[in-house]
């Protein structure tokens, strides 16, 4: 056979050596030059990444469709309707009949009957559990990813599931707890406007929820890193969320960016009867938030507390010069 017949089969080999990896290529730098190529090369992995994250959807989405689906009741809109009613019944005035038709409104409420009320405790509680899971997997998915070694999502999931058990039950319950009171607050304060103190609490409320958005990733990515108690984790949180505020702001923008591009073909397709836009979010949103703020926040934590140690431990072993004089004592 000849050399050119040789080549020729030789491009179907599936064994043949590769080109292999160029002596001027640069080294992988996490920053905001390369998260766009990062996150689309491992655009499938985010896909994967999804599917132990689900029920951080398919919980709400079901607790939705209970208050949907449930039998309603009339109910005043205004205060002032049970007034008006009984006027008007009593004197039959037809001048409260037009004040009837401004402030007689009245609105289905959904009734919460006992089943419901039930199936409402039995979600947030399934919810509770799974949250410090679901987010130490994936965190560790993801930090897997950013670190280049292979992911195998359900395996790897479920080995810092339960390698952290603990902390992340017990952690996940604290963050669930704080996102909510976080929530609350700001739904209250934002409603409840108008005084000066309230104005200062609404802001305020603004400024922890933005300050707590910044330290999450790093709750998280300490979790599966180091073994370390809550309190040790919520300080090395706070000062990393102060330490790594470029970092933070160029995950924030990535997330930004990629919520706004979906609330933009939202607007535009919406009206079209195109609801692409409303159920792609299910598929990618989560894992992509969870991989942008890795992204950011792990080298925050590499820089700070793990090569610190590497390169303590470097000057305490010894060199090949002292164990060759240690021998030769010997």
């Amino acid at each position: 056979m000849s050399e050119k017949r040789k080549k020729k089969f030789k491009l179907f080999d599936l064994n043949r050596d590769g080109p292999g990896v160029s002596k001027d290529e640069k080294p992988f730098v996490p920053n905001l030059k390369s998260m766009p190529k990062y996150y689309f090369r491992h655009f499938s992995k985010v896909l994967s990444i999804n599917f132990p994250m689900l029920p951080l959807w398919l919980i709400p989405l079901a607790a939705l469709y209970l208050y949907i689906t449930a039998p309603t009741t009339p109910s005043q809109a205004d205060p002032t309707f049970s007034t008006l009613i009984g006027s008007y019944m009593l004197s039959g005035d037809t001048t409260l009949s037009s004040l009837f038709g401004v402030f007689g409104l009245q609105i289905n409420l959904p009734v919460f009957t006992p089943a419901r009320i039930w199936g409402y405790i039995g979600l947030a509680a399934l919810l509770a559990l799974l949250w410090g899971f679901i987010h130490v997997g994936s965190t560790y998915c993801s930090r897997s990813m950013l670190r280049g070694e292979p992911v195998f999502v359900w395996s790897d999931f479920l080995y810092a599931a339960k390698r952290n058990f603990k902390q992340a039950l017990l952690i996940g319950f604290a963050d669930l707890l704080f996102v909510f009171m976080l929530v609350f607050d700001f739904i209250y304060f934002s409603r409840m406007g108008g005084s000066f103190m309230l104005d200062v609490c609404f802001f305020g409320i603004c400024a922890l929820i933005i300050l707590y958005l910044l330290m999450r990733p790093y709750i998280y990515l300490m979790i599966i890193t180091f073994d370390m108690k809550f309190r040790k984790i919520l300080k090395n949180a706070l000062i990393f969320s102060i330490l790594g505020i470029g970092r933070n702001l160029m995950g924030f923008l990535g997330i930004a960016v990629l919520v706004i591009i979906n609330v933009l073909l939202l607007i535009v397709l919406w009206p079209l009867g195109v609801v692409v836009p409303l159920i792609l979010p299910l598929f990618y949103l989560l894992p992509s938030i969870q991989l942008f703020s890795t992204y950011a926040a792990y080298p925050v934590i590499e820089k700070y507390m793990i090569e610190p140690v590497l390169v303590e431990n470097e000057e305490d072993e010894p060199s090949d010069d002292e164990e060759l004089a240690d021998s030769e004592d010997e």
